[in-house]
């Protein structure tokens, strides 16, 4: 008997890592992409102990590492560069969660993922553009543009924040949702050469003015990620393009004007800066646990919960995603005396005896981080002397209290699970 074929919609970072989960418990995944050609994407991702612990499990942890540079610590500043608070912290994340904290090129990621899948014989179809879905009491069939269309036994929706996914579960619902939500605020990020001034330590640094935000950690042994955040009326898309090699000198000639008088390290990382990027912060509604699911579809990561970055938990969390709703998955091994009755699972209530408990699971948590980066991006750039003075009180005075501190990582990084 055949495997059951699962449609995974989008190949960004779960799609892959679900790829990987399915193919090795029995399963024959198909992972879509609508972009024509994975490669070079976004500026850089921050992979926390969660997250790396589930890229562990699909061999990709260690050459992650290898390639960048784990955190030694948390290192906060003024605009002019006036330390705020410090702490080693992060050097102490392998040994109580299992993995470090690392910054990693996007790109890199991407890639690597869409290799593994293709050393593990996974079919991954680019140019693939999800039009619509019908689901039946046993399987599903996924409607693409050109006239294209495949059927699965189940449909896992990992396609981002504009999910087309999200959007064909919420109608089928009675639901109509709009376009993602502006923010009010940019992000312009780059990746430079690092600056003299931040080799000594490997930190995840942020400097704090009136409205704007600077962060920036290494992404591997002399290069350093950053990237700016500001209130801006005028929406910015979210293409991820990176700007044209004719266009970087005018956005950096933006950004030294905008960072005038700033810590003469970020004026140092823009103006040597190899990439830039600027787009656009989004926002959704939160779903309910089961607005995550359908009868044969389940949405999982930015299309279930999209997180700004302020935590730097969006990718960690559609990992942590990744992990649970595959653990949760029946192994389909031929031959074996539970293949039948596994088999099963997969029948008509595979939405109650899977999706819903999955769902139910993920939610609570996943909505709380994101109300959290939401918080912390507004606390961020806030405006006016006031809250500024106030942010930077609250910042330094975070950082007298270890336990505290600690206490916040306790409660994120020990996910998905305890042990190697």
């Amino acid at each position: 008997m055949s495997p059951p074929v699962v449609l995974i919609i989008g190949c960004g970072i779960a799609g892959p890592v679900l790829g990987n989960f399915f193919k090795r418990k029995g399963y024959h995944p198909i992972v879509f992409e609508k972009v024509p050609e994975l490669g070079d994407a976004g500026a850089s991702l921050m992979l926390m102990s969660n997250g790396l612990k589930v890229l562990n499990l699909v061999g990709l942890a260690d050459a992650l590492k290898t390639e960048s540079t784990p955190l030694q610590e948390f290192w906060d500043a003024s605009q002019s560069g006036k330390v705020l608070g410090r702490s080693d912290l992060p050097s102490t994340f392998n040994d109580r969660y299992y993995q470090p904290a690392v910054g990693v090129r996007r790109t890199t990621v991407s890639i690597k993922l869409k290799q593994m899948l293709l050393d593990m014989d996974v079919d991954v179809r680019e140019g693939w553009e999800l039009i619509d879905i019908q689901e039946n009491e046993d399987s599903v069939t996924a409607f693409f543009d050109g006239g294209r269309s495949v059927t699965g036994s189940f449909l896992v929706g990992c396609d981002g924040i504009k999910a087309v996914s999200r959007r064909i579960l919420l109608r089928n619902q009675g639901i109509s949702e709009g376009p993602p939500t502006y923010t009010g605020l940019t992000q312009t990020a780059g990746i430079s050469e690092t600056p003299e001034a931040l080799r000594q330590t490997s930190a995840m640094r942020n400097w704090y003015g009136d409205g704007v935000h600077v962060i920036s950690y290494p992404v591997g042994p002399n290069h350093t990620s950053w990237a700016v955040t500001q209130r801006e009326t005028k929406e910015k898309e979210e293409t991820w393009r990176p700007y044209r090699p004719d266009e970087i000198p005018e956005q950096r000639q933006q950004l030294s004007s905008l960072l005038k008088g700033w810590d003469p390290a970020i004026l140092q990382m823009v103006n040597s800066s190899e990439r830039i990027i600027k787009f656009g912060l989004f926002d959704r509604e939160e779903l309910k646990p089961e607005q995550w699911y359908s009868r044969r579809c389940v949405l999982v990561g930015d299309a279930a919960h999209p997180t700004s970055p302020h935590l730097g938990q969006g990718a960690n969390q559609a990992m942590e995603d990744c992990f649970h709703l595959s653990h949760s998955m029946p192994f389909l091994v031929p031959g074996s005396g539970q293949y039948e009755e596994n088999l099963q699972i997969l029948g008509k209530n595979l939405s109650q005896e899977i999706f819903r408990p999955f769902a139910e699971k993920r939610q609570p948590r996943t909505s709380l981080l994101v109300k959290g980066a939401r918080t912390q991006g507004d606390k961020r750039v806030a405006s006016g002397v006031e809250a500024c003075r106030q942010r930077d009180s609250d910042i330094a005075t975070a950082y007298t209290d270890p336990a505290a501190m600690l206490a916040r990582f306790d409660s994120l990084l020990p996910e998905p699970f305890q042990t190697l």
